[in-house]
């Protein structure tokens, strides 16, 4: 049996060219997408996944501000602003989406819809899981109640 320490670690890179220059992206943790998802909060709707057949449109939208933050994620220099910016500015949209396609493709290797898929049913009950019924029973009371008897006045 596999421990933690054996299983896939985030090695997976691919190298992509842009200008004739080669450069390696790799795929985000989960840290560097919840830190990305926190400064955009807008891309927590790709997560709803209620943009129907046409995800293009809402990728351009939701993308629009929040790219040049993941492609310097995808390149190593997350949160960085002059990677951001330089990304943001300086890039041309073609190898923005060469760059974000690569990016994406590595952060969630089995598709974007399978991860949505997989999100959307956590804590769902699914194979082997069994559902469980709990039933309150009220406990009677620790102490003793008090009568009016047994009860010192107050003062008032």
């Amino acid at each position: 049996m596999a421990d933690l320490l054996d299983i896939a670690t985030l090695t997976a890179s691919e190298v992509v060219r842009i200008n004739g220059e080669r450069i390696a992206v790799r795929g985000l943790h989960g840290n560097a997408v919840a830190s990305i998802v926190s400064r955009f909060p807008d891309l927590k709707r790709l997560a709803s996944g209620d943009f129907g057949n046409n995800i293009v449109p809402v990728l351009i939208e939701l993308f629009g501000a929040s790219i040049g933050s993941i492609i310097a994620a995808g390149c190593g220099h997350l949160g960085d602003e002059k990677y951001e910016q330089h990304a943001n500015v300086n890039l041309l949209m073609e190898d923005q989406l060469k760059l974000l396609d690569a990016i994406i493709r590595l952060t969630f290797p089995n598709g974007f819809g399978s991860f949505v898929n997989r999100l959307s049913s956590l804590g769902a009950p699914g194979e082997g899981a069994k559902a469980v019924k709990v039933r309150l029973k009220k406990l009677p009371s620790v102490s003793p109640p008090s009568s009016d008897e047994a009860s010192r006045p107050t003062m008032q």
